[in-house]
């Protein structure tokens, strides 16, 4: 993402102070006869201005300066000369000449004081010139003048007079804070920026501007926990409202890739999980969810749980199968099949790819490893072709909802759970509230309650498509309250789901094979419940993980290898692999997985089996 300075204040009033300028004019046209009257320069620079001929702009207002300009203007014309600085400033930052601007905003503030003016010569942008000089300063990058002069702006604003953007004001504070290294300062702007969105309002470009920069300062100095307490204490308020469409998909993936790169996986993880979907894919490009589900395959396989790889790269295949990376996906969802015993699976891509990329390379490895590559006559499993749009609507832009949001967003359920029912009671959003609610009841584990509320809920065509498909999705909880793991085992969604519905339902499925004695296609299922949407489902993710762990735990051979783990036989044990798996879900559970709940004792002596034998 380019460097991105957000205006402070606005800079197109031109009538009053151009009619007061003539006024001038008129008075000291003795002393300018043969010059281009400055009214005319003035009003060229206006409408150049205001068509966006910056150039043509910056023209005018520099031969009214060359021309007017000597021979002490403040006398001549009063302060109010000082705005053909203020504008030239304009134009300069336009056309990135940011040394040039911070000349021009210094000079009107600096030479066109107010003091005593009247009110008909005073220079209007004498204080904004401030803002404006520390825009400039941050587009020639010199941090510490852009502090300094946002700082003094707001030192000696005029509160009746100046006004400007708060929001823009708190990021570009915030991004040069970060630049500076300065995280903790960076963080108090950029929170009061994104606490107060819609009350500023604060541009989403300036939010996601800073908080590109908060990682790269984070990658930097190798501080990833400043960047994990800064999501987490503001998750509510850096994720995308439901059906909000976010032009910036491609910025958070790219940070969660470089902070993988730079070894911090928790922070990747945040913020994967923190990453809009895209509303739409560039021809030729792979769509979010392929690029998040790579990357979480990598995270979960370098740390020892290659099912959820595997899982990662199946939800790929299925979902995503014009993916421009497929040669690659198909060969790493054989590899790992191959590493966690699903030899079926693994035949069956092999010969995929054998039919697909018949001159892969990958080819002659698969062979070597004795994989058969014979045509396999079986259907591929696939989803409906139509890809999954954002359909939701978004959410009534009011002040009570808004906070509502952020608290659901947040994790804090229960304090949403209530703020949605105050709502529903009397606000024209009570369908929304409800909905809102009923998402509470599910996400805190209370079916019960869940089962209570459903019944007064109205499927409202206005709720959206990707809401109403959450209330069919309700009903598969509802027979996981009442324990019918026949009837559930057999529900199928065959279109694309959104990832965090896909959690869903894969955890739901799961719960009905493991209950129905099909242990190894529950810890599959399971693994696609903890990668569908990076664990962002942290309710999901987190008791996915324990199931896990428990049908582990519970293995005698897994148990045995765990009991003479250190001794010299223990890698030729059949529980090994199951081992190693159990401890890298455990490790994931630490880093990301439990949302910040602690692994239980019980599950402890897993991670002594993360590394070696």
């Amino acid at each position: 993402m380019d460097k991105v300075v957000i205006p402070g204040v606005a800079h197109m009033n031109f009538r009053r102070h151009i009619i007061s300028l003539s006024a001038v004019v008129v008075l000291c046209a003795h002393a300018f006869a043969r010059e281009v009257p400055l009214e005319d320069l003035v009003v060229g620079s206006r409408a150049a201005m205001k068509s966006g001929h910056w150039e043509k702009a910056l023209d005018f207002n520099t031969r009214a300066v060359v021309s007017y300009g000597k021979d002490n203007p403040l006398i001549t014309f009063g302060a109010q000369f000082g705005a053909i600085y203020y504008h030239k400033g304009v134009c300069e930052m336009k056309l990135k000449k940011w040394q040039e601007a911070i000349a021009s905003f210094e000079t009107c503030y600096r030479d066109f004081p107010n003091n005593g003016t009247s009110a008909e010569r005073a220079n209007p942008y004498q204080k904004t010139a401030l803002l404006k000089c520390g825009e400039a300063a941050m587009g020639a990058e010199n941090w510490e003048l852009a502090i300094g002069q946002f700082a003094k702006f707001i030192e000696e604003r005029d509160k009746t007079r100046d006004r400007f953007s708060h929001g823009a004001f708190y990021i570009n504070n915030a991004v040069c804070q970060y630049k500076l290294g300065h995280i903790a300062e960076g963080n108090d702007n950029l929170e009061i920026a994104i606490h107060n969105k819609v009350d500023f309002p604060t541009p989403k470009t300036g939010i996601i501007a800073a908080f590109q920069a908060l990682v790269v300062v984070v990658i930097e100095k190798k501080n990833e926990q400043a960047l994990l307490d800064f999501i987490d204490k503001n998750r509510g308020e850096l994720l995308a409202e439901p059906g909000e469409t976010d032009t910036y998909p491609q910025v958070f993936l790219k940070l969660a890739g470089d902070a993988c790169a730079a070894g911090m996986q928790r922070a990747a993880l945040a913020i994967y999980q923190i990453s809009p979907p895209s509303a739409a894919v560039a021809p030729g490009a792979d769509s979010t969810d392929v690029i998040r589900l790579a990357g979480v395959a990598l995270i979960h396989e370098k740390n020892g749980n290659t099912r959820g790889a595997f899982a990662a790269y199946q939800q790929i295949e299925l979902y995503d199968p014009n993916s421009t990376n497929r040669e690659n996906f198909i060969y790493q969802l054989i590899r790992t099949a191959s590493l966690i015993g699903e030899a079926d699976v693994a035949r069956k891509y092999a010969s995929s790819l054998a039919k697909l990329f018949p001159n892969s390379p990958h080819l002659a490895e698969i062979r070597a490893a004795g994989i058969d590559i014979t045509e396999n006559t079986s259907p591929t499993p696939s989803v409906r072709s139509d890809e999954h749009q954002p359909t939701v609507k978004p959410a009534v832009r009011t002040r009570e909802m808004a906070d509502a949001i952020a608290l659901y967003q947040g994790r804090k359920y229960h304090e949403a759970k209530a703020a949605f029912n105050a709502i529903k009671g009397r606000h024209k959003a009570a369908g929304l509230a409800a909905f809102y609610e009923t998402e509470c009841l599910r996400k805190l584990g209370d079916l019960e309650g869940l089962a209570h509320a459903r019944k007064a809920l109205v499927k409202d065509p206005e709720l959206g498509a990707d809401r109403l498909r959450q209330l069919e999705i309700d009903a598969l909880w509802e027979e996981v309250r009442t324990k019918n793991w026949d009837k559930l085992a057999q529900v199928d969604f065959p279109i694309r789901l959104p990832a965090d519905q896909r959690a869903q339902v894969a955890y739901c499925q799961a719960l009905a094979l493991e209950n129905s004695g099909n242990s190894i296609a529950a810890l599959n299922a399971y693994n696609i419940a903890m990668t569908a949407d990076a664990g962002a489902s942290e309710e999901i993710a987190r008791q996915a993980a324990f199931r896990v762990l428990r049908i582990h735990q519970a293995d005698p051979e897994v148990r045995a290898v765990l009991s003479k783990w250190g001794t010299p036989e223990v890698q030729d044990s059949p529980g090994f692999s199951r081992l190693r798996e159990a401890a890298g879900v455990a490790s994931l559970f630490e880093l990301s997985l439990g949302a910040g709940t602690p692994l239980p004792p019980e599950f402890k002596d897993f991670l002594k089996a993360r590394t070696g034998g």
